[in-house]
């Protein structure tokens, strides 16, 4: 864990949405009645009228008026108007019109029969698109009946979708480095340097040692390793320092990116994170959990030591890695093992939660809650549980994250899903006069049901 303090004394802790024109006839000859309107007969002529047949005018038949109705003449008869042919509609394959009907005879002596009307040009055939348009309809001729719509064109088949590439491999002797830069640790890596960290993936094997170089403690002998066979792990040899057991040392295994802020002085590890699974909103988490193989603790002077073997994680208020100040909200911490006295009122850490709902059993191992602040260290809330088969000096079991936070957002107020799910740790907290390891044969990362687990360079 980084500045917080799981193991800070009870002290730290407090309040747990067409126009026709039909022509006028003038009167021709004598006095005749004008003959009654000839019907279109063969040769056109109009029957007479009783008093005899009108003379037709000087000027003869009028002159045909369109569209079929005939105007007539200025003594005479008027000719019957030819009828239209209408110009057939583009595009549409249109059987051509049919011919005009007769002209009606005009109101003189002697009405001459329309010509028939041509008949009006077919549209042309439309061509089929690749999708086959339909032709449109062409327009009736004048006189023509309409032309018939041109059929739909035959669609075009559609054309056969391409397969799939195959991915390209990664490029031969392509080194995977993390954001700082730094390539994957090999087995039989090791760093002693404070601070320092071997890249294993999506996750970083640091050697936190936060608590001595904070108190000076220069004594302090501490390295992270990649064995030969791939397990991994940490040594530690702590003196008394003088930290009254609130500055631990914390060498872990860390999935994610500290909860602080990209400029904090509270950052122990790197500002950047370890994964592209984390953080995440609690909103958009529906699973997130751990799975070490063989998390092992050896303690080499029980007698003395004060330590926990742990799983933890923090919440903040907003992404730390866009906010210099991300709002530590608060560290859950899950301890497996812990030195014999950790229960005795004399000179360990009993649990101090006594009222209320205490127990979770739907996490992997039961826990009880132990201890909680709402002001913990620099001001965030503290919830620590602890495994009621421990101490454990092995643990090979799933820790389920997300049943811990739905626990913990059940039972106290304050938590929101906007907040953020950062970082998860596995982890030793190392005080004074502690020597040891830690070792890890394997650790399974999930959220949101994608897995991460080690990965070891060449």
């Amino acid at each position: 864990m980084s500045t917080s303090r799981a193991l800070l004394v009870g002290t730290s802790l407090v309040a747990l949405f067409s126009l026709a024109s039909c022509g006028h006839p003038d009167s021709g000859g004598d006095q005749g009645t004008g003959g009654t309107t000839g019907s279109a007969g063969t040769s056109g002529a109009g029957t007479a009228g009783t008093n005899g047949a009108g003379t037709a005018g000087t000027n003869g038949a009028g002159t045909a008026g369109t569209n079929g109705a005939g105007t007539a003449g200025t003594n005479g008869a008027g000719t019957a108007g030819t009828s239209g042919a209408g110009t057939a509609g583009t595009t549409g394959s249109g059987s051509a019109g049919k011919g005009g009907t007769t002209g009606t005879a005009g109101t003189g002596p002697t009405g001459t029969a329309g010509s028939t009307g041509s008949a009006g040009r077919g549209g042309t055939t439309g061509t089929a698109g690749t999708t086959g348009t339909a032709g449109t309809t062409g327009s009736a001729g004048r006189g023509g009946t309409t032309g018939t719509a041109g059929t739909t064109g035959t669609a075009g088949t559609t054309g056969t979708a391409g397969t799939t590439g195959t991915a390209g491999n990664t490029g031969t002797g392509g080194a995977i480095v993390d954001m700082g830069g730094q390539g994957l640790a090999k087995p039989g890596d090791m760093t002693s340097q404070s601070g320092k960290y071997l890249n294993l993936g999506d996750m970083r094997l640091i050697n936190n040692r936060w608590g001595s170089d904070k108190l000076g403690c220069s004594g302090t002998t501490q390295s992270v390793f990649i064995n030969t066979d791939k397990t991994f792990g940490w040594n530690f040899n702590r003196p008394a320092c003088g930290g009254m057991r609130a500055d631990p040392d914390f060498p872990e295994l860390e999935f994610g990116v500290a909860p602080f802020g990209t400029t904090s002085t509270l950052l122990t590890t790197p500002a950047y994170s370890s994964t592209t699974l984390l953080p995440i909103q609690i909103k958009n988490l529906t699973s997130a959990s751990v799975t070490p193989t063989t998390f092992l603790t050896s303690i080499t002077n029980a007698s003395t030591a004060y330590w926990d073997s742990n799983i933890e994680f923090w919440i903040s208020n907003s992404d730390p890695r866009t906010s210099t100040n991300a709002g530590v909200y608060a560290e859950i911490i899950m301890f497996l093992g812990w030195e014999a006295n950790r229960q005795s009122a004399t000179g360990g850490w009993p649990c101090s939660v006594t009222t209320g709902n205490t127990s979770i059993t739907t996490a992997g191992p039961a826990m009880t809650l132990c201890h909680q602040s709402d002001t913990w260290s620099s001001g965030w809330r503290f919830f620590n549980f602890i495994v009621n088969n421990g101490p454990l000096s092995a643990y090979s079991q799933k820790m389920d994250i997300k049943a811990i936070l739905d626990w913990i957002m059940a039972n106290y107020s304050g938590f929101n899903t906007n907040m953020w799910l950062t970082r998860i740790e596995v982890g030793t907290e190392v005080d004074d006069t502690t020597a040891g390891q830690g070792k890890i044969t394997n650790a399974v990362f999930e959220v949101n049901g994608t897995t991460r687990a080690p990965q070891f360079g060449q």
